[in-house]
């Protein structure tokens, strides 16, 4: 009995520890943070929501490079990334249509393209591996810069091409995340790029 005792007090932990690590502080604070686009967008404060963006879009790049710098990449943060980005998404956009409605209809074939493909990305991974894409590849991490630029650039009015440049972007990474789920295996999280999978490189199982 102590024997078993033990035992599930070891996997707790370690289950513990899997998301107890200062990456995964960072990524929930950008589940909390992302909420707050859409209170700034109510409130018609579009300084305070630049800098929002800008805060959040660096805790993306943030956390993953301090889970990579300590050797603390868990599936666990992979995931609870994966929700914060969702979040992030659905909120950002929300908030640009309530700062802008008309801009934003403009834009809709290009925001249309972007969802769709990550949409489709989700999609893909469910019906083969029953689980969503957690592969944080180095061009969804790009996207998310350039997606920041694209949208600072739309709101300000200086031009709408760095914007729809974003959008091509996210595509981009949602077809080639869909191509690492075709020749996938078997699932893993944090997949640096495509030409990894093809080369069969080692990745964190899940």
């Amino acid at each position: 009995e102590h024997t078993m005792s033990n035992n599930s007090e070891q996997k707790g932990d370690k289950r513990n520890q899997q998301w107890m690590t200062l990456p995964n502080l960072i990524t929930g604070l950008r589940i909390l943070g992302s909420p707050g686009l859409v209170v700034l967008a109510i409130n018609k404060q579009p300084l305070w929501f630049g800098f929002l963006v800008i805060i959040l879009v660096l805790t993306e790049w943030l956390d993953g490079l301090l889970a990579r710098g300590w050797n603390v990449e868990t599936a666990a943060g992979a995931r609870l990334d994966t929700i914060a980005d969702a979040i992030f998404y659905a909120t950002f956009l929300s908030a640009i249509i309530i700062f802008n409605p008309i801009l934003v209809s403009n834009e809709v074939s290009w925001i249309v393209a972007a969802i769709s493909s990550y949409v489709l990305s989700w999609l893909t991974s469910w019906i083969k591996f029953r689980q969503l894409p957690s592969y944080h590849t180095r061009a969804a991490k790009g996207a998310w810069v350039v997606v920041g630029i694209g949208i600072v650039c739309l709101l300000a009015g200086w031009n709408i091409w760095p914007f729809r440049i974003a959008m091509i972007f996210v595509v981009f990474a949602n077809l080639e995340a869909i191509a690492i789920t075709i020749f996938l295996s078997k699932c893993a999280v944090n997949v640096a790029s495509l030409w990894h999978v093809l080369h069969r490189r080692t990745f964190l199982p899940k």
